[in-house]
């Protein structure tokens, strides 16, 4: 049972001051009426808002400009065996860096909205590198995060170590620009996983690949009720099964056709010119093909459990599937060695020889392109539920959305087979209300699953129909106007 909670949603504010250019330091708590935090592991750092109400025109005399400092800490009241339970930023703080939405209230009050981010997302603003940088991918993320010169983190920092080594000159661009260029062309020291990711959660900042996400258990479950079904909020016995439940969903979309063919998740096709040998090549990525090599939700890395594609393998025409189209084709240089096509000839050591790895586009381009548009495409769903500062993005949960139907529903199939088992976690918005009795923290959660646990049908007599013949061709003559 959860400790220290009455009701799910519950939380608590311990510290919420604001420090201003001039260096007054001012309680915020009683002027909060709301806080919003936003995570998402397709962005770079964390995100806000604070809601605020002030009789002491706190903008003309702090003055707040955009260029304070937010001492902020809450938590969830504490469970059993959790490591953290707190949003704690009372020492790494957030920086305000803009103040929107004034307007007056009557009575002497206004109202406003301060914008916050991580103090990382600030520094790279300021920042910029223009040196030779040499080591593996998870190396130079780790110098653009660490070092001194640069962003000087003392977050938290997981890293997904990285195969090869590399040198790369920076062209007079920001330290977390080198961290982009590292997710795109990082491949994994394990399994050779092209699918790296940077974001920062409430532990700190994480580089990992798609794989290393996957290969973990799922740590909630989130399930819809029948209304009446959960016990009353507030009964101290049955907050867990509480914060288990959906408070509402959407089904955002999935699989999106046009997209799947121009953008190349379905196939697609890479030309290299390695421009010091003279040759190219050409590789073709098919995700039919490639689905049984390369990690997804259901299966992790590990669990070993049988899983199926979100896109059936039906045959559209005598052709093939929707995946034998390379509806995207990506033409892009390499300078590799002549002795050895895995260094790069482009540069050297002073002893003039190649330790460095070549650009090798055909090992990440393709299966990075079609597996980050996967979790774009296939099967998305919002959900809305109590507060739980332990979520983090990257997490898998499960998820169990009943079947919506008018008959009654089998008993042994209860759920939605497309919208049930694990999912992760890709984006939150957390929602601190101040306004209401008790205040309550509210998350909205999109989630993503990228392959089933049953396969999708794919008769061989189910082509695209059309007409046996063609129509009539008229040539528009304008002597016939």
């Amino acid at each position: 049972m959860a400790e220290g909670l009455t009701g799910a949603g519950d939380f608590e504010l311990e510290v919420l001051d604001l420090v201003t250019v001039s260096g007054m330091r001012i309680d915020l708590t009683a002027s909060c009426m709301g806080i919003t935090i936003f995570e998402d592991i397709f962005s770079l750092a964390l995100t806000g808002t604070i809601a605020l109400v002030d009789s002491f025109n706190l903008p003309s005399h702090g003055p707040i400009l955009g260029q304070e400092y937010l001492y902020l800490k809450i938590k969830t009241p504490s469970f059993p065996n959790a490591t953290t339970t707190a949003i704690d930023f009372s020492e790494n703080v957030f920086l305000i860096h803009s103040i929107s939405t004034r307007k007056a209230l009557g009575s002497g009050v206004q109202g406003y909205v301060l914008s916050f981010a991580s103090q990382e997302l600030i520094k790279n603003q300021r920042l910029k590198v223009t040196q030779s940088l040499t080591g593996s991918w998870s190396d130079l993320v780790e110098q653009m995060l660490r070092d001194s010169k640069y962003l000087n983190t003392t977050k938290n920092v997981l890293i997904e170590r990285t195969a090869g080594v590399k040198r790369f000159v920076a062209p007079n661009i920001r330290p977390l620009d080198v961290v982009v260029l590292a997710t795109k062309q990082a491949i994994s020291q394990k399994g050779g996983e092209p699918t790296f990711l940077f974001y920062e959660t409430f532990d700190g900042f994480h580089f990992q690949s798609l794989a290393s996400l996957y290969n973990k258990l799922p740590s909630f479950l989130f399930k819809t009720v029948q209304p009446g079904a959960n016990p009353p909020l507030g009964r101290r016995g049955d907050i867990a099964k509480q914060m288990e439940t959906i408070l509402g969903y959407e089904i955002v979309n999935n699989n999106d056709t046009i997209v799947g063919y121009r953008t190349g998740m379905y196939g697609s096709k890479l030309i290299t010119h390695d421009i010091v040998n003279k040759t190219y090549k050409i590789n073709r990525y098919n995700y039919h093909d490639n689905f049984t090599s390369e990690p997804h939700i259901v299966s992790g890395t590990t669990a070993e459990r049988s899983e199926y594609p979100f896109v059936s393998e039906l045959y559209v025409n005598q052709e093939g599937r929707v995946s034998d189209y390379l509806g995207r084709t990506f033409v892009m240089p390499e300078t590799n060695s002549s002795i050895n096509k895995e260094k790069d000839s482009q540069h050297a050591t002073t002893a003039n020889t190649s330790p460095f790895s070549s650009y090798n586009p055909s090992s990440w381009i393709q299966r990075r392109n079609s597996q980050m548009l996967q979790l774009e495409n296939a099967f998305n769903i919002n959900l809305r539920v109590h507060g739980n500062t332990m979520v983090r993005v990257g997490k898998v949960v499960t998820v169990k959305i009943p079947y919506v139907q008018a008959s009654s529903v089998k008993r042994e199939e209860p759920f939605d087979k497309f919208y049930n088992g694990p999912f992760l976690i890709k984006r939150i918005r957390h929602d601190f209300s101040m306004t209401q009795s008790p205040q309550k923290h509210i998350m909205n959660m999109n989630l993503v699953k990228d392959s089933l646990e049953e396969q999708l049908p794919n008769p061989v007599d189910n082509m695209e129909p059309s007409a046996q013949t063609y129509g009539s061709k008229i040539d528009y003559n304008y002597a016939d106007i």
